[in-house]
């Protein structure tokens, strides 16, 4: 009996050493998983955290010196000067609108400031406003096409755009299609920087951004550049409605 329990320990005593070596090894591989998981995630927030504290003293940056190009500004009486820092002032704080109209303010409040300089803002906040007020009419009940053309080179998309137009409002007689202007102080802005053509709509309007591309290049509307499509998802969503750039041939 005593020979028999002998044996017996003996038999089972390897397979329980090997099961708990590997539960072990399973717990240890687990945790050593958990750590480097953490590990990574510490490393991500930290590399996001450094991220933004470069792009924030960046921002601050650009600030300062379009500050100190608008001090310099004023200063002189030099139209060409005025105009050349209004425009560099409403291209780099596109994203930081509250800024730039202090700056804004600033050189127009300006004494020598001139007066040439005084209507090319005017003209840029007219645009402006006239785009925002466009933007607050899209219905979402009703399915609307916006076909933009880009100030930038305006002699060259106007006419594109408009003929684009004519084509969808043949096609799609019940929609909203219609004819706007991309101001160049719109664009500037991080989430537009449009620099083709291109066609941008949301998941929901893929089956119709593609008609609207297929019927596009069945016109031969352009000769060089065919519009691309672009997938967008925006914070604020606007049912049934699609928009089209025009840039370029």
């Amino acid at each position: 009996m005593k020979l028999f329990l002998e044996n017996l320990n003996k038999y089972w005593a390897t397979p329980i050493i090997a099961i708990v070596g590997g539960l072990l090894g399973l717990y240890f591989t687990v945790v050593k998983n958990s750590l480097e998981s953490k590990t990574r995630r510490i490393e991500t927030v930290a590399l996001q955290i450094e991220t933004n504290l470069k792009q924030k003293e960046f921002e601050n940056n650009i600030k300062f010196h379009m500050f100190e190009e608008v001090k310099g500004a004023i200063t002189k009486n030099d139209d060409k000067l005025q105009k050349a820092v209004l425009l560099l002032v409403n291209e780099m704080l596109a994203d930081d609108s509250l800024f730039r109209d202090k700056l804004i303010s600033i050189l127009m409040s300006s004494p020598n400031t001139d007066e040439s300089v005084r209507k090319i803002q005017q003209d840029i906040e007219v645009k402006t406003k006239h785009y925002i007020k466009q933007d607050e009419l899209i219905a979402s009940e009703e399915f609307t096409i916006d076909v933009f053309y880009l100030e930038d080179i305006i002699k060259e998309a106007e006419p594109r755009a408009k003929q684009i137009v004519d084509i969808l409002k043949a096609e799609f007689p019940d929609y909203q299609v219609r004819l706007r202007l991309l101001p160049h102080s719109i664009n500037a802005k991080t989430r537009y920087r449009i620099s083709a053509n291109e066609i941008r709509y949301e998941p929901e309007e893929k089956e119709m951004a593609q008609k609207v591309l297929d019927l596009i290049n069945s016109k031969n509307v352009f000769k060089l550049e065919m519009p691309r499509l672009n997938e967008i998802n925006p914070t604020k969503p606007t049912p049934n409605y699609i928009s089209v750039y025009v840039r370029n041939m």
